[in-house]
């Protein structure tokens, strides 16, 4: 039986790197945010009472902070303030708010919100830096109650509770290594090493089953999914050509969803 061509292009393209096969992401949804003020996307979370996204963005405490319903409405005002210089935000369930990291030494802290879940001011929750970087994004393990940052070539991790590192919960990952084509055995890691061709402030945290860490590939165009068990890449998701790309910031993962920030429209956009 002969084969058409464009089904040959698939075969390679799925073969192509690491033995990895590729999954193509589309657009499923999308955030425009208010106003004019900010450059870069910070993140897009979820609040678990009421399924909304709240979007950021980040560099300055008068920057907007947006809430959107689950079909990409925005419900908060026009002028809703983000209040903290916010890098990594999530939601805490037992706190039915959301707790934060801030630039820098400015530390982590908690939103104190009304009823209908808009944040009318901040409060904090452990000073000083607790993150690798000045422009640490964080990722959330609700599961385990962790806080991950991206420092290099690895997932370093902080008690969500207290806001101590916990060296003995470092995740490195084997970039150019997967699943089917592990490392060999005289292998080393090249501890915290920074790896190029990658957004290097921000990591995602899918809890996916052996994909729970996701780097951006930015020269690839690619979300890499690595196994938390043995850092080796699981999962390849290619982005399509209108997807935005950054070496900092403007990436997050939510609600199944990898969005995207794109300055030139204000727009987060999400792809499944």
């Amino acid at each position: 039986m002969k084969q058409s061509i464009p089904t040959l292009l698939l075969f390679f393209f799925c073969l192509y790197g690491t033995g990895q096969t590729v999954r193509p992401l589309r657009n499923v949804a999308s955030l425009v945010m208010p106003g004019t003020a900010g450059m870069n996307g910070g993140t897009v979370t979820q609040n678990q009472k009421n399924r909304n996204y709240y979007a950021t963005l980040i560099g300055n405490i008068t920057f907007p902070l947006a809430i959107f319903n689950t079909t990409g409405d925005r419900i908060s005002p026009f002028d809703l303030r983000i209040l903290y210089d916010v890098r990594g935000l999530w939601y805490n369930p037992a706190q039915r708010t959301f707790h934060g990291n801030g630039y820098g030494d400015n530390g982590w802290f908690k939103y104190v919100m009304d009823e209908e879940g808009i944040p009318y001011n901040v409060a904090p929750l452990f000073e000083g830096q607790h993150q690798p970087f000045s422009q640490s994004i964080a990722a959330y393990s609700q599961k385990e109650n962790l806080v991950y940052f991206l420092k290099g070539n690895a997932a370093v991790a902080y008690d969500a509770s207290t806001g101590k590192e916990l060296p003995d919960r470092i995740k490195f990952f084997k970039t150019g290594y997967s699943i089917k084509q592990p490392p060999p055995p005289d292998y080393k890691i090249d501890s915290f090493k920074m790896i190029t061709g990658y957004n290097t402030t921000t990591l995602i945290y899918t809890g996916i089953t052996n994909s729970e860490f996701g780097l951006l590939n930015v020269e690839k165009r690619e979300v890499e999914l690595y196994s938390a068990s043995t850092g080796l890449l699981f999962q390849r998701l290619q982005l399509p050509p209108e997807a935005v790309v950054k070496e900092r910031f403007n990436f997050a993962f939510c609600n199944g969803i990898y969005w995207f920030y794109d300055n030139a429209s204000r727009t987060w956009s999400g792809f499944k």
